[in-house]
């Protein structure tokens, strides 16, 4: 009260820079430093208002946030509440609504994917859009069928990766028959004809690739709902598949992930403005309000909550055994030993001389022939004599295994190494399936279902090729061969056999290198959760790319 509109600006600037007190033209000063103050600055920043202080529109969207903040800082009276009450009262209406699940589904849900289901339902009737971020084999893709089941004459498209396009296509045949579904994959001419008779199908589903390559016949289409699989596959806002996802013109639109959010809040950013544009901000604001200003997080999350639905399986299937995660520190042998030694020498001379090195590919090149060098030097050195310690660890746990009847993933993201395993494991006469990127899906299937229906008890399976789309429940052994930047990339993999349909233990171990770059890769592992935790409070933290580490993560690494 008492403020000429003409200071708010130069007040607001006061308090960013952490001034505790203003002073206004007329002599008197404003006490930056009080509770209700701060609390309502805060409160405007976080809702996008950075220049214009006298009139504040927002979309109704934002109500439970504005809602949830007013009640819990006890913040004064603002105008305008009484229309937050009426949105905030179709919330609570809705709440306590149970949707019918469709007669036609093939399958009895279980009661967190029914919650599920009513969480879709209720988003859809207010045409928000959402995330379903459920960890990882709970079943996001049946949760998904349920609500299209529901939708037979609305128009649908799905857009996966290609390794999960046929098992949707068979999901839907096995849990709703009743829907007309067509897969726009393949020849450029049968998608295009596809896309043609589009009318004839309730849901069409593409591949992100297919999606970019065919946008121009996609803009002349509208549909009622947009799902993506995967959504991580759009974290890059200036990716060319990210803009042709985002051109997609539907009513509304749902993303499904196991990891929503990956390095950084851009990423999170990124799939906001797929499923609500707008909601977050441009990038610019989003950049400036959230992640410039830390304080501004737990804004942030109470932002986002009600769009996301997390569940892990510790929570919600009380009859899936435990997955068990151990750590094997290998101790390096003389030779390999001495090998590493000279290279991380060697790499640190180059870092000495060119101090400002700002080119990450080469810095890659180092850290990959570092790790590699830890799995097998041979594959680093061609007259490399000495033994590989990781290997000859993993072959001593897989016969152990083997003979307790045991079912074994082992998973790398070297083909390179997977290579020098097989060799190994050929020596030794043991059998194994075997799973890389340039397997056919048509190979790819068939590896997997001799993995699950025969005595094959080993399956090498690169990290990359076989994170996601996998259902290996007859393993109950993972290998992990090297640790990756993050653990969510690698609880994927593991998730590979601790999913729905599991009825043993999962033993997950991981082969770390003593005194080497992978101890620092896995608390560099640690450090990245942090953020994440603080927004979903979950675990799962996923970054897959040395590109998305910064400059000083990528040095610090050598140090």
């Amino acid at each position: 009260e008492n403020v000429d509109k003409s200071e708010y600006k130069k007040i607001i600037e006061a308090f960013k820079n952490k001034k505790r007190f203003y002073k206004l033209g007329n002599g008197n000063f404003i006490n930056l430093e009080e509770y209700e103050t701060k609390e309502t600055f805060k409160l405007m920043e976080s809702l996008g208002f950075t220049t214009n202080y006298d009139k504040i529109k927002m979309h109704f969207s934002k109500a439970l946030y504005l809602d949830n903040l007013l009640r819990e800082k006890k913040l004064p009276y603002i105008k305008g509440k009484e229309n937050i009450d009426k949105i905030i009262k179709k919330f609570e209406d809705i709440k306590n609504k149970k949707f019918d699940i469709s007669p036609k589904l093939n399958a009895t849900l279980r009661d967190y994917q029914r919650d599920s289901l009513n969480w879709f339902e209720t988003l859809d009737y207010l045409s928000f859009g959402g995330i379903l971020a459920d960890e990882m084999g709970l079943g996001k893709t049946i949760q998904t069928i349920s609500f299209l089941l529901k939708r037979e004459n609305k128009k649908t498209l799905i857009v996966t990766p290609t390794s999960l396009i046929h098992n949707w296509k068979s999901e839907f045949e096995k849990f709703a028959p009743s829907l007309k579904v067509g897969i726009i994959h393949g020849l450029k001419k049968d998608r295009l004809n596809l896309i043609k008779n589009i009318n004839d199908y309730d849901v069409m589903i593409t591949t992100y690739g297919s999606l970019r390559n065919d946008l121009d016949e996609y803009e002349k289409l509208q549909f009622d709902y947009c799902i993506i699989d995967e959504a991580q596959n759009i974290k890059n806002p200036m990716a060319s598949v990210t803009d042709a996802v985002k051109s997609i013109d539907a009513k509304n639109k749902f993303a499904l992930s196991g990891t929503p959010i990956e390095n950084n809040l851009v990423e999170l950013w990124s799939i906001f403005d797929f499923i609500m544009p707008g909601y977050l901000y441009n990038l610019s604001k989003f950049n400036a309000v959230f992640i410039k200003d830390e304080s501004q997080l737990e804004n942030l999350k109470r932002m986002i909550q009600p769009f996301i639905l997390r569940r892990t399986k510790k929570e919600v299937i009380k009859e899936l055994p435990p997955k068990i995660e151990k750590k094997y520190i290998v101790e390096m042998g003389k030779a390999q030993k001495n090998t590493y030694g000279i290279y991380v020498e060697n790499i640190k001379e180059k870092l000495k001389e060119n101090e400002n090195i700002k080119n990450k590919i080469t810095v890659l090149s180092y850290l990959t022939k570092l790790r590699q060098l830890c799995l097998d030097p041979n594959v680093v050195i061609e007259d490399y004599k000495g033994k590989s310690a990781k290997i000859e660890t993993c072959l001593e746990i897989v016969k152990e295994r083997i003979e307790e009847n045991n079912k074994i993933l082992v998973f790398s993201q070297f083909t390179s190494v997977l290579s020098s395993i097989k060799k190994r494991l050929e020596v030794e006469n043991l059998t194994y399936c075997y799973l890389d990127g340039s397997l056919s899906q048509k190979k790819r299937d068939e590896e997997v279902f001799k993995f699950n229906n025969s005595d094959s008890s080993i399956f090498l399976i690169s990290l990359k090729a076989g994170g996601v789309g996998l259902n290996l429940q007859s393993a109950d052994i993972v290998i992990h061969f090297d640790p990756w930047w993050n653990p969510a990339i690698e609880a994927q993999a593991s998730d590979r056999a601790h999913r729905i349909g599991q009825k043993k233990i999962v033993e997950v171990i991981k082969l770390i290198a003593k005194d080497t770059i992978e101890e620092k890769v896995i608390k560099l592992q640690n450090e990245k959760k942090e953020l994440i935790n603080n927004i979903l409070d979950d675990k799962s933290l996923k970054n897959n790319h040395i590109f998305d580490l910064s400059e000083d993560e990528i040095l610090n690494l050598f140090k």
